[in-house]
């Protein structure tokens, strides 16, 4: 089977348009004869209504850790269930995985859980009878059962580990940039975009684009990164050794 691991950020997701775009490239990597594990973000940023830190304002400082990391995983399960429904109202065979079935095990750590265990028995299983398997980012759960986080912009790193869960090589990660600039293009109309970087570039720059975490796992696991514009046909940026 060719399984196609495809990261769509809050961004991508941030209105119908931006979906309908986010939808195109899921239905390109069909055509192209893969399954699609699609990884979503919570949708929009600050302060449309679902976005993770809209759903941190909602709290409060004397909410428990592990209460603090229930209320910001909302995002990211409202996002898998929303998308899936309309996948599925697209007539593609999709299904939703809950984060108690996406096998990222963590440890205690509940705002920036440490990953013990990727278990891909369920989401293996899921792709035998669906073409789409959407999950969300950014979510683990503990070995007591205990929903974790993967820090901030933990979605990437979601993306990767997901990959290396289906022994895939490449992992595809969309956003509203077309890659990695050397500088910021909003304000530097010079600002060039790299084509292609190491892993070790890549982390020296100190981008946001990209989470750290999932670039030192990549390094470690050796799977190339792409990153690309929902929105625009470019070539992105791979990241590589």
């Amino acid at each position: 089977m060719n399984i196609k691991v495809m990261k769509f950020g809050g961004s991508s997701l941030k209105n119908q348009e931006a979906k309908d775009c986010a939808y195109q490239h899921i239905q390109q990597a069909l055509r192209d004869g893969n399954k699609v594990v699609v990884v979503v973000s919570a949708m929009g940023r600050y302060f449309d209504p679902y976005a993770t830190d809209t759903l941190l304002s909602l709290g409060s400082d004397k909410l428990s850790l592990e209460e603090r990391a229930r209320l910001l995983s909302i995002g990211e399960q409202l996002s898998t269930l929303h998308i899936c429904a309309q996948l599925l109202d697209r007539n593609i065979s999709a299904t939703s995985l809950s984060f108690q079935e996406s096998g990222i095990i963590t440890d205690d750590n509940y705002e920036y859980g440490k990953v013990k265990e990727l278990d891909a028995t369920t989401i293996q299983a899921k792709l035998q009878l669906y073409d789409v398997v959407v999950v969300g980012g950014f979510i683990g759960i503990s070995q007591r059962h205990k929903v974790t986080t993967l820090g901030r912009g933990g979605s990437d790193y979601s993306a990767i580990l997901f990959a290396s869960m289906l022994k895939q090589k490449e992992v595809y990660i969309y956003s509203d940039v077309d890659g990695v600039y050397n500088k910021d293009p909003n304000i530097y109309s010079d600002a060039i975009c790299y084509q292609q970087l190491t892993y070790d570039e890549m982390l020296s720059l100190h981008s946001k684009v990209l989470h750290d975490r999932c670039v030192v796992f990549g390094k470690e696991k050796q799977i190339v990164i792409y990153l690309k514009n929902t929105f625009r046909d470019t070539i992105g940026t791979k990241i590589c050794r």
